[in-house]
This record gives structure tokens, C-alpha cells and sequence, in this order.
């Protein structure tokens, strides 16, 4: 098989990487990331530097070595060289690529990735949330996941998106921040079991899961099973430890339509049965039972960016006819 030597370019600003889509070829339209062919004799990091200046007219300091993958490709096997780098100059003018994104650990997998370049996603996983690689690894491909059996609302993008909002919140904290990864990662691998306890078997699931035994003491596993046991908005007590008030709040991404969205969501994969009307005034006694003034919901962590949703959604639940008008629109949108 025809062997093929290229150096792939991670350009990181931040907690986001550079992403780039083909616009020739037999994986026209699939993304990647940049770089090309290593030339005889040619060190990989010089090769890199020239690949990106042809390619988006830019500058790059190559700051470190990530890996290197093997692929076989259908045509010929590729050795993939990866660094991390950073710009220090330049455009980022598409010279060859239809199209760019900047992405973060929340939105890695909204695009459709080469499959070689997919192999690298555990990895950045840990680059852009500053913990352990083979713990990323691990949760990256056999935690997270088992999400995609689950509810719409509670599919993969949300397992990822508590993860992310748990990190930011994290920083605010002297925190273990491969224990906030984890509790976060895990905290509705109950759903698999029952919903209305699946905080309590998230926890029991995580304490019998002797993978993560490689990375945390019996005290900090025990930590972890606290946290996803707390995690849970109609919990009867308040979060045992700031990992557990870390994770309830990164679990209650109040946008108000898309709360209102994923009632509806939760409500039509539960009750098929009901008609619309039926779906309205579920919709409208959850939001009141849960998010308005008297609810049961409660804010944790007072760095979060929730307070000021929070009252928004309120104005609207207190708006009937406006709420109405939202329900409407999201119904038509998800029984299309």
C-alpha cells in the first residue's frame, strides 16, 4: 500500500482550535485539520510552517508535539504528524479550503472530521479542558458516548456541553479539575436505568466503573458519585461538595427557548400519546413547578451567567401569551 508522510497543524487560540474544510478531492467537504506532505529530508516542524503559509497565508509558532496517528485509508496508509501551534502572524486567508471554523470542546464533533483527523478529538478533549490525556480518552470513548441512547435533550451534545460549562465554572475554584471532568462526564449515565432516580444510579454506576480507578482515590471516586448524586435540580438537599454544586450548575443551561424546547422534547418522547393541547399544558406546569419565582430550582455557584436567563425565562412564563406563541413555534419545529 502507497504510504503518505503529512504534518497536521492544531492552531489554538485560547480554549478553541482551527478547523478547516476540503475543497477538492475524494473527501471534498469533510474537515481537517491543516498541514501537508512532508518533503524529503524536510523536518516535520519546518514542513508545517510552510504548509500553513501556503495554505492560509499565515504564521505559526509550532509550540509542542502532540502525536502522531497511522491511518489506512482506502488508497494508501498516512502517517500524520500533530502539533500544537499558535499564530503569530498572517490571515488565515483560505487558500485551498472551502471553509474554516474556530471550535471548542463543545462543538469538536459539529463537524464531519476525516477519520484520521477524528482520531485526534480525546486528545484535544484534554488540550482544551487542561486535564489528564488518557482520562479524556477514556471518557471520550467510553463514557460519553453511551449518552446517544438516551432522550434528545440528553443526548452526547449535552453530556459534552455540561462538561464544558463544569470546566469554566471550575476555574473560578481551587479545584481537582480531572474529579469536576469526570462527575460532569458521567453525572446522567443513569438515564440508562430509570429516569426519575437516575441521579442515584449515575452515582451507583460511577462507584462500580473501575476504570476510573487508574486516575482517583476511593475518596475522590466517592466525590465523584456525590456529585452526579446531587447533580439533580428537585434533589432534596443541597450539594454536598463544590464538585457537586460545579456539576448541578453546569447541568442547567438556562436559555429560555431552549428550556422551553427541551420540555417539549422530553414531553413528546414520554408521553406520545398525549395530543398538543395536552403537551401545552404539561409544558406550562413543568416551567412553573421548576423555573418560576417559588420553583424548585436553585442557582449554586455564583459566578454562573444563569441568574440573568433565569429571569428572562420568568418574564416569559409570566407572559402566557407570549409563552404560548414559543410553544407553538417549537412545536411545529419538532413534529415536522
Amino acid at each position: 500500500m502507497k504510504r503518505i508522510e503529512v504534518v497536521a497543524a492544531i492552531i489554538r487560540d485560547a480554549d478553541r482550535i482551527f478547523a478547516t474544510q476540503r475543497g477538492y478531492g475524494d473527501w471534498k467537504d469533510w474537515w481537517e485539520f491543516p498541514g501537508g506532505k512532508v518533503e524529503v529530508g524536510e523536518p516535520p516542524e519546518e514542513a508545517l510552517v510552510r504548509e500553513i503559509r501556503e495554505e492560509l497565508d499565515a504564521e505559526i509558532n509550532v509550540d509542542k508535539y502532540l502525536v502522531t496517528i497511522e491511518w489506512d485509508y482506502p488508497a494508501f496508509h498516512l502517517t500524520m504528524h500533530c502539533y500544537i501551534c499558535s499564530l503569530s502572524g498572517g490571515s488565515l486567508h483560505l487558500n485551498e479550503h472551502e471553509a474554516a471554523r474556530w471550535l471548542d470542546y463543545a462543538t469538536l464533533r459539529d463537524v464531519r472530521w476525516l477519520p484520521a483527523d477524528e482520531g485526534l478529538l480525546p486528545l484535544l478533549a484534554a488540550e482544551l479542558l487542561g486535564v489528564d490525556a488518557s482520562l479524556a480518552v477514556f471518557l471520550e470513548t467510553d463514557v460519553v458516548p453511551r449518552y446517544r441512547a438516551f432522550d434528545k435533550a440528553h443526548r452526547e451534545d449535552h453530556a459534552r456541553s455540561v462538561v464544558s460549562r463544569a470546566m469554566a465554572l471550575a476555574a473560578h475554584y481551587p479545584v481537582n479539575r480531572n474529579l469536576v471532568y469526570a462527575a460532569a462526564a458521567c453525572h446522567d449515565l443513569g438515564l440508562a436505568v430509570d429516569r426519575k432516580t437516575h441521579h442515584l444510579e449515575s452515582a451507583r454506576i460511577i462507584r462500580e466503573m473501575k476504570e476510573l480507578e487508574q486516575w482517583f482515590s476511593a475518596d475522590e471516586l466517592e466525590t465523584i458519585a456525590l456529585a452526579a448524586e446531587d447533580h439533580r435540580a428537585s434533589s432534596d438537599h443541597e450539594p454536598r461538595s463544590v464538585y457537586g454544586r460545579i456539576v448541578a450548575e453546569a447541568d442547567r443551561l438556562i436559555e429560555p427557548e431552549q428550556i422551553i424546547r427541551r420540555t417539549v422534547q422530553f414531553g413528546l418522547a414520554h408521553y406520545p400519546d398525549l395530543e398538543k393541547e395536552g403537551h401545552w399544558r404539561r409544558t406550562l406546569a413543568h416551567l412553573h413547578e421548576k423555573y418560576d419565582y417559588g420553583g424548585y430550582l436553585r442557582l449554586w455557584i455564583p459566578e454562573s451567567p444563569n441568574a440573568g436567563r433565569l429571569e428572562e425565562l420568568r418574564r416569559i412564563i409570566g407572559d402566557e401569551k407570549r409563552l404560548r406563541r414559543i410553544f407553538k413555534r417549537i412545536w411545529a419545529e419538532e413534529t415536522l
